[in-house]
């Protein structure tokens, strides 16, 4: 395979990868909480290379990689800008103020990080997640009895007006730091040191909403396809000169 086809066929691939994450990122786009993804490429070194390993017994393969570096990595990253508030008048809703605090929920594998303030009550009668979840309180898992349930700006868990708990908040200086687990879930990677519990600042029956614009989505979705299309033209065609100057080198020979 020749280079065109190379680099014809990696931008293609790069396009294919992109119209996962805008897909993805669309199908989200009323969920609470989420926050989109985002492609981000980085120049490959050569020691990131496969040329790395026959450097020693090829003395063109650095100098050729320094001539034409040209390759990347692709990965995808989140995009931690706040979405925006809505109103629900559901007393179980809340929403952060702070665009680096994090609601904290406890798992199995360890607590777990969101900014999906959407809550509801468990059969054990707990605040949880929409997915059942229990939500940390500053004393464990937040247990509300029958009645009224109200949620306070200070994260403040109200049952009949008397307070039951408080929500745990965490506060997270660099929040790309997160590894995403769920749609709206997220964990610190290992070995990073626990975040800071912070006092709760929330918008009471109030939801952040996704972080993804339906409008420039849709424009990366139809500028993605085309160049989706345009790579795969470009190697076609790249594999007829190739073909046809095959075919104008045998008859020479003939």
């Amino acid at each position: 395979m020749d280079r065109g086809t190379y680099v014809a066929a990696s931008g293609g691939l790069v396009q294919l990868r992109k119209l996962d994450v805008v897909n993805n990122n669309l199908a989200n786009v009323n969920t609470v909480g989420f926050k989109k993804e985002v492609l981000v490429g980085e120049s490959q070194t050569f020691d990131e290379t496969l040329a790395k390993l026959v450097e020693n017994k090829d003395p063109f393969a650095r100098p050729d990689h320094e001539r034409t570096p040209g390759v990347v990595h692709v990965r995808s990253v989140t995009d931690f800008t706040p979405g925006p508030i809505r109103q629900t008048g559901n007393p179980l809703d809340v929403a952060l103020r702070n665009p680096n605090d994090f609601f904290v929920v406890n798992t199995a594998n360890g607590p777990r990080y969101t900014r999906a303030g959407n809550f509801s009550v468990n059969e054990n009668n707990e605040l949880c997640t929409v997915d059942g979840l229990p939500v940390a309180g500053d004393g464990g898992a937040i247990t509300v009895n029958t009645g009224s349930i109200n949620i306070a700006s200070n994260g403040a868990v109200l049952v009949n007006g008397a307070q039951v708990g408080r929500l745990q908040v965490a506060r997270i200086a660099e929040p790309t730091s997160l590894v995403r687990e769920a749609g709206t879930r997220f964990a610190l990677p290992a070995g990073q040191p626990a975040p800071t519990t912070v006092e709760a600042e929330v918008l009471p029956s109030s939801l952040e909403m996704s972080n993804v614009s339906v409008v420039s989505s849709m424009v990366d979705l139809i500028t993605t396809s085309r160049g989706f299309d345009l790579y795969t033209k470009a190697a076609q065609s790249i594999d007829q000169l190739n073909q046809t100057a095959i075919g104008q080198v045998g008859r020479r020979l003939s």
